[in-house]
């Protein structure tokens, strides 16, 4: 017989629902007395997964919320309105194992600081929305503007972390050489036709090594967030020449970063992957 009465079961999801935004609550009003006595705030990023797992949100926080929100984050989620459609993937690599080619400070700024200023502008666009639903492919595939742009730069950046590799560098191997052989002729001929675009390339935007629905490589170079998807094309590796990947490191030295940088990093791996996919 059907009850309107919650079980025991319901009873106490909802009690510690409620016991853990009371927690933050109490802990947040603790900390703001702090602050209003003088004690300094420690502010941190916290990284709030959602169980799409299409990208990143970073929220501030303050010490003990941060640990607290993660231990009920499932019910924050819900009672709080802290969930994000995206969320900024994790880097696959420690930000120190690129160096000397990239330093660890062009990481912090670039995947801390841009890389996340895209993923929470695009949850800021699609917040309450049927956006919100959809793949970055799928915003990138769909939409104009401040979405399409913000949603394209989450999906390069991500995809340009996993271009590199601090054991990557030197020549290819495996199908995507003999690629690169068949349609470049060379490696050789491949690295000079990849420089040419990413030294030579005005302004701001990518690098693209991509193939076609025919499986034939080619190099082209895409302005600001354009994607090479919205081309029919496959990405296969991406050099980011946006003047923030590299300035803190080259200064505005792009063929130093494209020679020095780049071609110590490129992750051969990756690119066999999505030539193989």
């Amino acid at each position: 017989m059907y009850s309107s009465f919650p079980s025991s079961r319901q009873r106490s999801s909802n009690i510690f629902a409620w016991a853990c935004v009371l927690s933050v609550v109490v802990m947040a009003g603790m900390f703001l007395l702090r602050a209003e006595a003088g004690a300094p705030l420690q502010r941190g990023a916290t990284g709030i997964r959602t169980t799409r797992g299409a990208g990143i949100r970073t929220v501030p926080s303050f010490g003990g919320i941060s640990a607290l929100r993660r231990g009920c984050s499932d019910v924050n989620h819900r009672y709080l309105g802290l969930s994000a459609a995206f969320e900024l993937p994790p880097l696959p690599w420690e930000k120190e194992s690129l160096a000397p080619h990239m330093s660890s400070e062009t990481v912090d700024y670039h995947y801390g600081k841009h890389h996340a200023a895209y993923i929470n502008k695009l949850n800021d666009l699609v917040k309450g929305t049927e956006k919100e639903s959809k793949s970055l492919i799928e915003l990138i595939m769909s939409e104009k503007g401040g979405v399409f742009n913000s949603a394209a730069q989450a999906y390069n950046h991500e995809f340009f972390w996993k271009c590199l590799s601090p054991n990557g560098g030197g020549e290819p191997i495996g199908a995507i050489a003999e690629a690169i052989n068949r349609d470049f002729g060379s490696y050789e001929e491949f690295k000079k036709a990849y420089d040419a675009k990413a030294v030579g390339h005005f302004g701001s935007g990518w690098v693209w090594l991509v193939k076609d629905k025919d499986g034939k490589l080619s190099i082209i170079d895409t302005h600001d967030a354009e994607n090479p998807l919205t081309q029919g094309l496959t990405p296969i590796l991406t050099t980011d020449v946006w003047e923030h990947a590299y300035y803190i490191d080259y200064r505005n030295a792009r063929p130093s970063y494209i020679s020095d940088g780049w071609w110590n990093l490129v992750n051969w791996s990756f690119a066999n992957e999505n030539y193989s996919a």
